[in-house]
């Protein structure tokens, strides 16, 4: 692998990127506020902006640095380079993923933080939203993965789409498993067998994902 040149393409993804990357930070922030303020249908408004603000970014990022280059004719002068698909592929699929993480991981650590404090009012929240939050996240690889692998706008939104659905019946069905729900109300940390299966669920989905993409990309006879 070309280290070296997955590490420019990287880097000019991150360097075109600049502005959503931190502009996303204050929106969050923002978002984060409004949940903190009591009331829950204030509280509401706040969490549905906040997953509104990562799909947004995760859908932006797929279009802007993946589809586009099709779109506009420059994938062809990318892949003039002394790079392989396999290069490619990396470069694209870690330079999304870190800036993703990027606001991702300041937000969940956001709400986790008006989880924690007053200390023990909120914590038996925590394991939802967490399983919640590594949901986007494996919507989001979803969304990188049909733009990378199809290289076309339509088929993305409706990864997004299929993201958003996903992301709703996913979070009805977590919050209705009994050993989860029953301390969503609580003021005490409960970490159950079912949350850790999920997470690992989760976690196994994304890395399926991402090794499907490199499989279908060394599949391609032509990037062009």
């Amino acid at each position: 692998m070309n280290f070296s040149m997955v590490k420019r393409l990287i880097l000019k993804d991150w360097y075109l990127q600049r502005w959503m990357i931190l502009g996303s930070l204050p929106a969050g922030a923002v978002t984060l506020a409004i949940i903190a303020i009591p009331g829950k249908a204030v509280s509401f408004l706040g969490l549905l902006l906040l997953i509104t603000i990562l799909i947004a970014v995760g859908g932006q990022l797929a279009v802007a640095t993946m589809v586009s280059e099709r779109k506009e004719q420059t994938l062809s002068f990318v892949m003039s380079l002394p790079i392989s698909y396999r290069d490619y592929t990396a470069a694209k699929i870690l330079g999304n993923l870190l800036i993703f993480l990027v606001p991702w991981i300041a937000l969940v650590l956001g709400s986790f933080a008006l989880l924690m404090f007053p200390p023990g009012l909120h914590l038996g929240l925590i394991p939802y939203v967490a399983i919640m939050a590594t949901e986007i996240l494996t919507s989001t690889c979803l969304i990188f993965a049909a733009a990378l692998i199809s290289e076309s706008q339509g088929w993305t939104v409706a990864a997004i789409i299929v993201g958003n659905l996903a992301l709703n019946g996913f979070g009805y069905y977590v919050g209705h498993i009994q050993s989860i729900a029953k301390g969503m109300d609580g003021s005490s940390l409960q970490w159950t067998p079912a949350a850790s299966f999920l997470l690992l669920a989760e976690f196994s989905t994304i890395a399926l994902l991402l090794s499907l993409t490199f499989f279908v990309q060394s599949r391609k006879k032509s990037f062009l």
